[in-house]
């Protein structure tokens, strides 16, 4: 039995061996020769399809379930791709890498003599060469129906991903490209990919990587195959309404100067019921950007990154770099900087289904206090970066109201925590609020919880209840004015209008 690839012993070097361009009559050897020899043992394969129909895709399957955390497929939505060197090296872990195109033989006793010779020059490495600036090959379509790419990175969220696919293969828009990573799940997941690929041909690019990653290098797969003009994150325990596409590229289109649009969302559980809140803005608009900073140093707007379509283009030079806050916070980030330079439009109608459960990020981060850590760098880094921006002054200044917003933030989650019954997470919370805020010891609704702490039972229950019943507390029960200067949007596209 093969020991998995080790990426970080430094006696034994990964090696990545791509292949690409690989004719179907010669693979199985290929495979064999890599996988049944004793000389190299340090392995992983980065095998890319451009959409074959020779059984190639068949036989790489085969021998990934055979020889599981050794071998990274991708299929091509097309049999056309010209940059496969590219995308595999920036998949590919390994120190040293082999390409394998053609009938290429790998020759394992070959390969170790190179990798010798290197480890005695370590600039041979290609670290530099795997982290250049991706650019389109394909160049975004400009027509009237402009691509759209949307990217489902995916983990054992089998349950969900038929609702998911089966949402964007609904959209009134025809245009789109699927681009789905999946993070070496023990589910279903592959298999429901694997087989809306084959029913939607042309349409889906096809990625697995040999072991989990970690969700940003997965989610890293996606952004690195986008040929479309705009795009979308789509979680796989989402889906989108039939007209998300359709309006999103509209409100964009009209307007050039949008850097993204952002819709409204409907809840639903594990079960799909749903339930709704209020837009946050009471119409649909665009906003400067400008304006749009200073309401981020406040509030994040869309909890979900799945209610976001951005314009490639814009987006490019901004994308999530790795740092403490990429896990759970990029995409604000992301939206931020593109505020500093671009309009943003916002659609009230709640054109997301967005799944909220008890084991998605979101529920995860709450509870361990994550979440609220994340908010409080946030605002201090949108700052820094409003410092250096002109016409930012509004965001900037606001730091000192985002530091009280988000005591009383605090406060709320503790009141949360309580309903669900965790006293724990809700006493952390309103002891977090003080230290955010010390003046909040002021607030009605921080007497109420201090109350709480020491009352019994009977007492406690009528604390909750009267909590409970108070307005924007729990969850946000209003919508708000659109910023200053905000301009209405019509999302009718121009062949539905009557003169």
């Amino acid at each position: 039995m093969r020991k998995d690839p080790v990426s970080n012993d430094p006696n034994n070097p990964l090696i990545s061996v791509l292949i690409f361009n690989y004719y179907g009559e010669c693979l199985s050897q290929c495979f064999d020769d890599i996988f049944c020899q004793d000389v190299i043992d340090n392995v992983e394969v980065i095998f890319i399809d451009n959409a074959s129909t020779d059984g190639s895709w068949d036989v790489a399957l085969g021998y990934a379930n055979r020889y599981q955390g050794a071998i990274t497929v991708k299929r091509n939505k097309r049999g056309d791709a010209t940059d496969n060197l590219f995308h595999s090296l920036s998949m590919a872990i390994g120190k040293y890498y082999v390409t394998l195109s053609g009938n290429d033989k790998f020759v394992p006793e070959y390969v170790k003599q190179c990798v010798q010779l290197m480890e005695s020059e370590p600039s041979a490495s290609f670290e530099t060469v795997k982290r250049r600036v991706r650019k389109i090959t394909d160049g975004p379509n400009l027509t009237n129906s402009p691509l759209v790419s949307v990217l489902i990175h995916n983990y054992n969220y089998g349950r969900y991903l038929r609702q998911c696919l089966e949402s964007v293969f609904s959209q009134t828009y025809g245009n789109i490209e699927i681009i789905f990573s999946d993070n070496a799940s023990t589910d279903d997941s592959w298999d429901i990919a694997v087989e809306y690929a084959g029913k939607y041909p042309g349409k889906i690019t096809l990625i697995r990587n040999r072991k989990n990653f970690g969700p940003n290098l997965n989610l890293e797969n996606c952004y690195r195959n986008i040929s479309g003009k705009y795009f979308c994150v789509l979680c796989s325990d989402d889906a989108l309404r039939s007209n998300f596409i359709e309006q999103c590229v509209n409100a964009m289109e009209s307007h050039p100067n949008v850097g993204y649009a952002i819709t409204h969302r409907t809840i639903i559980d594990e079960n799909g019921a749903a339930s709704e809140e209020p837009p946050f803005y009471n119409q649909s608009c665009i906003i400067s950007g400008a304006e749009q900073a200073a309401v981020y140093m406040m509030a994040a707007v869309n909890p979900s990154i799945s209610q976001i379509m951005y314009n490639y283009e814009k987006a490019v030079a901004k994308l999530p770099t790795e740092n403490i806050l990429s896990r759970w916070f990029a995409q604000r980030v992301l939206d931020f900087n593109l505020c500093c330079e671009y309009d943003v439009a916002y659609i009230k109608e709640p054109l997301l289904l967005n799944r909220v459960h008890s084991n998605s990020d979101s529920s995860g981060i709450s509870n361990s206090l994550v979440e609220i850590f994340g908010q409080y760098i946030l605002p201090h880094q949108f700052a820094e970066i409003a410092m250096s921006k002109n016409n930012m002054n509004k965001a900037r200044n606001r730091l000192p109201q985002a530091l009280e917003k988000l005591s009383r933030l605090c406060l709320r989650y503790s009141v949360r925590a309580l309903i669900e019954n965790d006293e724990t997470c809700a006493l952390r919370y309103f002891n977090l609020a003080v230290a955010i805020m010390p003046v909040i010891t002021d607030d009605l609704t921080f007497n109420k919880l201090e109350e709480y702490w020491t009352a019994d039972s009977s007492v406690k229950s009528k604390i909750v209840r009267s909590l409970r019943s108070t307005d924007n507390l729990e969850t946000r029960s209003v919508s708000y004015d659109p910023p200053p200067a905000s301009i209405s949007l019509d999302l009718m596209p121009e062949y539905q209008k009557v003169a």
